[in-house]
């Protein structure tokens, strides 16, 4: 691939709500993953794969972890002095006066306009971050150029019955066309069915068409997501189907979120991922390796740099800098970066935010299908502050 052939475009505008209160301070992209990485991680690395150089992460409103995180770019190879890292602001509306507010929707998509014209590339691929996978955008061009749609969608082909309402599919023709992209609650599919095409919302096509479909709504003065109008051009033109056979989950609600850190602990999903040709990068902390001190257990377990660790560990993701105190028991649970865990307590089936402190002697108990959620920066000391599960 060219250096400048593609461009990418990374939206972090996606619906949060059923993450809460996981989101109520980032976007989903930002959600840590593995043991140390963020959604995010997996299409930047996508992207830096496939040596594509110019970036445009579209920011939300809650935009201080996605600065923090990428900064300039260079854990990526993107403080690069042609193209590299752009991030486009988040439009809010309601915080525009009445007068000024049916302007704007006649500019709302200027910024991607103009960054894709300054990119002068010859296709563009438009990627969500709730999808975790590390797909091959090399394969994925050489595919779209071989056939004849203006479009090329990826899809993940699996059972029907692992699907919920809210995954939505690719409805395929009998020649593979993809020619909608539809809510599963709203697909028709036989009983017979043993295989549909998950979305990815992952879309490459001409960069001259995409700036024609961003003009065309502004024109109109449609806000609406850009994944929408990328599905928009699927039922308009109809799209290439490429497969992707690698690992993938999709984060869509706080069981999926939970369910899919814990599919990282199988070694075949946790090699699939990270163990590919196709490296997966994030921000890089320079921390000693978490110590394990004295008489503590750990199995089957992820844990990042920098912790401290005496109590026992079993089918955990562990980030970055967490202390788990003398005699306590973890067990299927996800702690993120900075959380302290006091002595003597017993965690299962549970998401311990950042920075979120537990006192000793707890019992934090949830379920595999609705795990207990401990809120970012909370400090929890008695009992009676959390809902046990039985």
């Amino acid at each position: 691939m060219r250096r400048e052939q593609v461009s990418a475009i990374i939206n972090l505008l996606e619906p949060s709500d059923a993450l809460q209160p996981l989101t109520a301070v980032r976007p989903v992209g930002m959600l840590p993953f593995g043991g140390r990485y963020r959604l995010v991680d997996f299409q930047l690395s996508s992207v830096i794969n496939a040596g594509i150089q110019n970036v445009m992460v579209t920011v939300p409103r809650s935009g201080r972890s996605v600065a923090d995180h990428l900064r300039s770019g260079r854990d990526w190879s993107l403080n690069t002095i042609r193209g590299g890292l752009f991030l486009s602001p988040y439009n809010d509306l309601k915080l525009v006066a009445p007068e000024k507010k049916a302007a704007l929707l006649h500019h709302y998509y200027d910024n991607s306009i103009q960054f894709l014209k300054c990119s002068q590339s010859e296709y563009s691929v438009v990627m969500s971050t709730r999808n975790v996978g590390n797909i091959d955008l090399k394969a994925l061009l050489r595919y779209h150029e071989e056939r004849n749609s203006p479009v090329t969608a990826v899809d993940k082909r699996v059972d029907p019955a692992s699907l919920i309402p809210e995954n939505t599919i690719l409805q395929l023709t009998a020649k593979g066309e993809a020619t909608a992209v539809v809510p599963m609650s709203k697909a028709k599919i036989s009983p017979k069915t043993k295989q549909v095409a998950k979305s990815m919302a992952i879309y490459l096509m001409s960069t001259v068409d995409l700036i024609e479909l961003l003009q065309s709504a502004n024109q109109r003065g449609d806000m609406i997501s850009l994944e929408e109008l990328m599905r928009q051009a699927v039922i308009q033109h109809n799209a290439n189907a490429f497969e992707y056979t690698g690992f993938q989950a999709n984060i869509h609600d706080t069981n999926s979120y939970f369910a899919a850190n814990m599919a990282v602990l199988d070694e075949a999903n946790f090699r699939a991922l990270f163990y590919s040709s196709r490296r997966i990068y994030t921000k890089v902390k320079n921390e000693i390796p978490t110590f394990f001190a004295t008489g503590s257990q750990c199995r089957d377990s992820l844990c990042g740099t920098g912790g401290y660790i005496e109590g026992q560990l079993d089918h955990s993701v562990i980030f970055r800098d967490v202390l788990i105190n003398r005699d306590s028991q973890v067990k299927n649970a996800i702690i993120m970066q900075g959380a302290r865990i006091g002595a003597g307590c017993k965690l299962e089936n549970v998401i311990i935010d950042k920075d979120a402190v537990i006192g000793p002697n707890l019992v934090l108990k949830g379920t595999s299908t609705t795990p207990l959620v401990i809120s970012k920066g909370q400090h929890v000391f008695q009992q009676a502050e959390v809902a046990v599960h039985d």
